[in-house]
């Protein structure tokens, strides 16, 4: 059955196309709540069906014969190879039309569905700390969802409102870090069950009925949840039916107030913003599911019709199906209305602002706060701005509509042509002079900003570097600086004066003849439906496109930095990266070219050479407007329509500098290494004394301990050998001694004195390391030496060289020490670790810490640098790690680390006499040494 009346006719028009469900069978998993699984070969065909992807059914009225009620439902477990999938429904009493057919069921039914709008599951970025999810029981199929897509490391909160006794023996998703907790039906009960707690950087998804679900929105304003991180629309509402209803003679009015009975359905997440799943479709008509993809669809065709990144159309079309268990969050944004003022998350009083601080998701906010006023004032003096710069056309117009009426003795010319003159004089002053002065803000602002940025970098663990690349860095220095640039500048002016001079535009020829004006109106429309439907058409490779994106950019690197091996085993074309460059040029292939034909036509209709030959026939030849009349729409009509469209290349722009701004927002955010302010006796003067890990433990996620209750003694003048498993924690534990990373519980002293309460300055004259990673800087070899003491003398420098074993290698060097490395010179891989080890001995520290610090020594020098490093060791302490155990068996202690834990502690010897772990690495690799 079609989808019929005006509903059907605009989501048909929007590129909806519906498909046939067969039910096969059905299932009652509790006595009010129904499995039911359909045959829907169709549904394969297309896009892919990903979890918590959703359908649109059209369920008969059983008391309207002949209308059809539309809902929203999750697919669950699709099955390509035999076409099936599932839905749930809840049979409560009183029942909506969609859960009193689910009641009725019989094998072989059928029911009309579409895909039209669909969106699935997406964890928001960044990821949250936890998910706070609430509803009840028609939320359960959206929430088994989540908890099966949420890392099993991530807690997760859920809150349901009980409606019926055998609401609770509905199977869940199992989750190890969820607490399920079902509240009993009541005024503001889940609201009350929401602990009063610190809920920063957690991700809230509310769908339960609509007053319940306003009360929890409520409670969530009071904690500080920002609206980003609440996403929530009722599922139901008790006494109302819910969706919207179709028939031959009616467009679907009496859907937006349905019956007078409750319409209880099992649903999937909500759609339109990334970190929602699909959910039952709530209240209103498919007319204003149509506006919604409009609006976005302005957006979206700017990005993939005009040649943008498919990832731009990606977040042009967030939002655009119908209205769903968003709350309306994103809002104009996107084109979604924000109906509910409850729903938007904004913060209240003193205590909610400080909460709302501390989410990671508005960092951009904040980082934006010391000129959001400005911006805000800027925005409206462009408004002004651009009517006084469209003044003079209209003035000029006019004054040639009064030239081609009464000709040239028309009363008030000189006057019309001098404010013309003294109008476009003023605007463009003002303009030049507010682009000025947004570059002086801007100027100011991204001073500060970078100089906010350095200065974070200097306070920063040296672990947050080892965990990113040095284009993560630079991106946040020069590449989001420059984006915030844009935003500062340019993005509020652009965006209001393209907003601005069309819409007056479009005013003004609505006041010179409104039908003519209202023709103008038909290219836009059939841009955004034709954009529309090029859309739909592309959701699957749309959400693809990054993955891709992604792949080849990773391969890239992992091929340019092999590039000696890939060439020595090249497979030709068929192997490697440029397979994937083949398969991604194959992926664009299918994806582009069937919308060909397409993008040629939207590109036709925005020309204004179509708009233009409109005009003409249309007003002119058919004389719907006369003569005079004529030329306001020759002149500006040809040029409004791609001006409004222009919005959506300036929001685009936005979003990507919203984007930079919360990088660095982010990054200023990052904790950092605490540090007193003045000198300690323990880095005065640390030779001789002991260095202890004190029941130490470590993770890099809350959730995960990398380290666990480790108890160790260095002793001064010995050397300690950190070995075993890959994977084992002991990279991790020599870096937490050069204080990469503070202990998550526990303590780390030297002499008695914590770590944390050294100054950098004193931590790093007192702990030398040499680790696996080499860092050199484009400088000379001297220089790279002497990093630790720029003061030291040609002849100290020297004298480590020779104790790494790096002297003689230098010297051949075209420059010798004064070579600068990089350009006149470059040293092998092992060279370049002996130049380390050289730099930690002459920083000469109390402390030393070599991870794998001879794994790139050739056999040759490797004795000489154990020998060094030998000498080095009296009088100090040392903490080796190395993989080759022949390398350290002459340590004065060696500890073996399993999982995180010390698992066995003692001499090479003591540790061969008895069954372990370190005799059982020890064996193998005495047979390869």
């Amino acid at each position: 059955m079609p989808a019929r009346g005006y509903a059907g006719a605009v989501m048909r028009t929007l590129g909806a196309r519906e498909q046939t469900l067969t039910v096969v069978s059905f299932q009652d998993i509790t006595p009010h709540y129904r499995r039911i699984t359909f045959h829907a070969p169709s549904l394969f065909d297309g896009q892919p069906i990903h979890p918590a992807a959703w359908v649109r059914i059209w369920a008969p009225d059983p008391d309207r014969p002949g209308r059809e009620h539309q809902r929203g439902y999750t697919l669950l477990d699709p099955d390509p190879v035999l076409q099936q999938i599932s839905m749930e429904f809840v049979m409560h009493e009183p029942s909506g039309p969609a859960s009193t057919w689910a009641g009725r069921v019989q094998v072989g039914d059928t029911l009309q569905m579409t895909r039209w709008g669909s969106k699935h599951f997406a964890a928001p970025d960044p990821a949250p700390d936890g998910y706070l999810l609430v509803g009840d029981a028609a939320s359960l199929p959206g929430i088994n969802s989540i908890l099966a897509a949420v890392p099993p490391t991530t807690p997760v909160v859920v809150l349901l409102e009980r409606h019926h006794p055998d609401d609770v023996i509905i199977p869940m998703t199992s989750h190890p870090l969820a607490t399920i907790t079902w509240v009993p039906e009541g005024p503001g009960a889940l609201a009350e069950a929401i602990e009063d707690r610190d809920w920063s950087n957690w991700f809230a998804w509310v769908t339960p009925e609509s007053g319940a679900g306003k009360r929890v929105r409520a409670r969530l304003k009071e904690l500080g949840f920002p609206a980003s991180e609440v996403k929530a629309q009722a599922y139901w509402v008790k006494g109302k039916a819910m969706g919207v209803d179709r028939d031959d003679q009616q467009a679907g009015a009496e859907g937006a107030t349905g019956a007078t009975t409750a319409e209880v359905a099992t649903s999937g997440t909500p759609t339109g913003v990334p970190a929602e799943t699909t959910a039952e479709t709530t209240a209103g008509t498919a007319s204003e599911a149509a506006n919604d993809a409009a609006g976005a669809a302005v957006g979206a065709a700017a990005a993939v019709g005009a040649g943008a990144t498919a990832a731009d159309a990606t977040r042009e079309t967030a939002g655009s199906a119908l209205p769903s268990a968003n709350g309306s969050t994103k809002g104009a944004a996107n084109g979604t209305a924000n109906a509910d003022p409850a729903s938007d998350g904004t913060e209240n009083g003193a205590a909610a602002g400080a909460r709302q601080r501390q989410w990671r998701s508005t960092a951009g906010s904040r980082l934006l706060a010391p000129v959001r006023g400005k911006l805000t004032l800027a925005a409206a003096f462009q408004a002004v701005v651009s009517l006084l710069q469209l003044a003079p056309y209209l003035l000029l117009i006019e004054l040639c509509r009064r030239i081609l009426a009464d000709g040239m003795g028309a009363a008030g010319l000189a006057g019309l042509g001098v404010w013309a003159l003294v109008l476009l004089g003023a605007g463009t002053t003002l303009a030049g002079a507010l682009v000025a002065v947004m570059h002086v803000v801007d100027a100011r602002f991204g001073h500060e900003v970078r100089r906010r940025v350095v200065g974070k970098l200097a306070r920063l663990p040296l672990g947050w570097f080892t965990e990113r690349s040095s284009g993560r860095v630079k991106q946040a220095v020069q590449g989001d600086a420059a984006s915030v640039h844009y935003l500062v500048t340019h993005a509020a002016l652009d965006v209001v004066a393209a907003l601005v001079t069309p819409l007056a535009v479009l005013t003004y020829l609505f006041t010179v003849d409104a039908a003519m004006a209202a023709i103008l109106l038909v290219p836009i429309l059939a841009y955004v439906i034709l954009t529309a439907r090029m859309m739909q058409s592309s959701t699957s490779q749309i959400a693809q496109f990054p993955t891709w994106e992604g792949r080849v950019s990773s391969e890239a690197i992992a091929y340019v930095d092999g590039l000696s091996v890939v060439r020595t085993y090249d497979a030709g074309p068929a192997g490697g990266f440029r397979a994937t460059l083949a398969e991604r040029a194959r992926f664009l292939d299918d994806w582009q070219r069937p919308l060909t034909s397409r993008k040629v036509l939207i590109d036709l209709v925005t020309r204004p050479m179509t708009i233009l030959l409109l005009i003409v026939v249309v007003g002119g030849a058919t004389g719907l407007v006369r003569g005079p009349d004529l030329l306001p729409f020759l002149v500006l009509g040809v040029t409004f329509g791609g001006q409004l469209l222009a919005v959506a290349y300036g929001m685009g722009s936005v979003r990507e500098s919203m984007d930079a701004a919360r990088r660095i927002g982010l990054l200023l955010a990052e904790p950092e290494l605490t540090a007193p302010t003045t000198a300690r006796s323990g880095g005065q003067d640390a030779h001789g004394k002991v260095v202890r890990f004190e029941n130490v433990s470590f993770a890099y996620t809350a959730d995960h301990d990398v380290l666990s209750g480790i108890d160790l003694e260095l002793a001064p003048g010995t050397v300690t050998a950190l070995v075993g498993p890959s994977g084992a924690g002991k990279s991790t534990l020599a870096a937490l001694l050069a204080r990469f990373h503070d202990v998550t519980t526990g303590r780390i002293t030297i002499g008695g004195t914590d770590l944390r309460d050294l100054t950098q300055e004193e931590l790093y004259r007192t702990v030398g390391f040499v680790f696996q990673d080499v860092s050199l800087i484009r400088a000379s070899v001297h220089d790279n030496i002497a990093l630790a003491r720029p003061d030291a003398t040609r002849e100290e420098v020297v004298r480590a060289a020779e104790a790494a074993q790096i002297h003689d290698r230098v010297t051949r060097l075209p420059a010798g020490y004064d070579t600068v490395l990089g350009e006149q010179g470059h040293l092998s891989g092992g060279e370049a670790q002996r130049l380390t080890i050289a730099r930690a001995l002459l920083a000469d520290p109390s402390v030393l810490v070599l991870d794998e610090a001879t794994a790139f020594a050739d056999p040759e020098s490797e004795h000489r640098v154990q020998e060094a490093l030998s000498t080095l060791a009296a009088g100090r302490t040392v903490l080796v790690i190395a993989h080759r155990l022949h390398t350290i068996a002459g340590a004065d202690s060696i500890v073996v680390l399993d999982h995180g834990r010390i698992a066995e502690r003692g001499t090479h010897a003591e540790l061969l006499d008895r069954p372990g772990l370190y005799r059982d690495l020890w064996h193998p690799q005495e047979l390869t040494v």
